[in-house]
């Protein structure tokens, strides 16, 4: 299978090792490369800068032929793909991350090769299935890692790379990341089919559901846990910024509730599975003059690792 693809898009500026951002129908997007998730070269998020990342930025600047800044020298047009071949709108809304920006594998106009998978073939990023594995290039990119794990060289594999400096500790992540990868796929394979509302590609059915007060199961991501203790009870941020989803978990001494923490805390939040699927009638937040949709937990039979059948 082949994605669908849009041709011909002006480059305008590489962020660094994986993002870029492009001039789409006259508006500026944000691309974040699918399946990479190079190391940080810039201070200000919630991970640190390492040699890792800033030798990765700069390749990415040079593969494109930027300057220092991240500006084009001359007119680059790119072609991306994205990972299913739905309609060019369905894609434009489907494939985006918590941040919004576009998830997409890019290509230099012109030119057949993929630069997520040069990109992990290079050893500036490990192939990246925290969200889920490609599902038109898995095998590629599991041998692009294995290529780039024997080489020699600057990369993420070289422990001298970032010696006496900021790490990430891949023994530990990737497992984590290939744990969720089992999850999405099962969600993919399963969920869908019976019904399950993702709140990142159905938000919008999710707040129809709510206004209704409709009965539904949701397949979230709770890898944050709780994020907040309010009114007797637990608040869980189940969404993002731009899809807005909440459970609340009331009277949070209550046996029931301590119970549907413990679950949370050690199964499905930080390092554990995260993904999970939540049943329950869903209604809109009351007290938020937007509004937005929430599922209240009263028990933890409510909460699986498995899709309603």
């Amino acid at each position: 299978m082949k994605g669908t693809v849009i041709k011909d898009i002006k480059l305008t500026k590489v962020i660094d090792g994986d993002t870029i951002k492009i001039l789409l129908d006259n508006k500026e997007e944000s691309i974040r490369f699918s399946c990479l998730d190079t190391e940080e070269s810039q201070h200000g998020g919630d991970k640190p800068v390492t040699n890792a990342g800033i030798l990765a930025s700069k390749w990415l600047k040079n593969y494109f032929g930027a300057d220092a800044q991240g500006i084009p020298a001359g007119e680059i047009r790119v072609d991306i793909e994205f990972d299913t071949n739905d309609p060019v709108q369905v894609c434009l809304r489907k494939h985006r991350d918590n941040f919004g920006r576009l998830l997409c594998y890019v290509y230099k106009s012109g030119t057949q090769e993929n630069s997520n998978l040069r990109i992990v073939k290079e050893g500036w990023s490990p192939y990246f299935v925290k969200y889920g594995r490609s599902r038109l290039y898995h095998p590629q990119f599991m041998e692009a890692e294995s290529k780039a794990q024997q080489a020699t060289g600057d990369s993420v594999w070289n422990p001298e790379t970032n010696a006496g400096g900021n790490r990430r500790d891949y023994s530990t992540l990737i497992p984590w990341w290939h744990l969720r990868d089992s999850v999405a796929q099962d969600y993919r394979l399963l969920g869908i089919q019976a019904g399950v509302l993702s709140v990142r590609i159905d938000y919008d059915a999710i707040v129809e559901a709510a206004k209704a007060g409709n009965q539904l199961t949701v397949f979230c991501d709770l890898q944050q846990g709780v994020n907040k203790w309010t009114g007797g009870g637990a608040l869980i941020y189940a969404g993002s910024i731009f899809h807005k989803f909440n459970l609340w978990i009331p009277d949070q001494d209550s046996p029931q509730a301590q119970a549907i923490l413990r679950l949370i805390e050690t199964r499905y939040g930080r390092q554990g599975r995260n993904y999970v699927y939540v049943t329950g009638e869903a209604s809109m937040y009351p007290a938020d003059p937007q509004g937005k949709p929430q599922i209240v937990i009263k028990d933890a039979g409510q909460l699986s690792d498995f899709p309603p059948s």
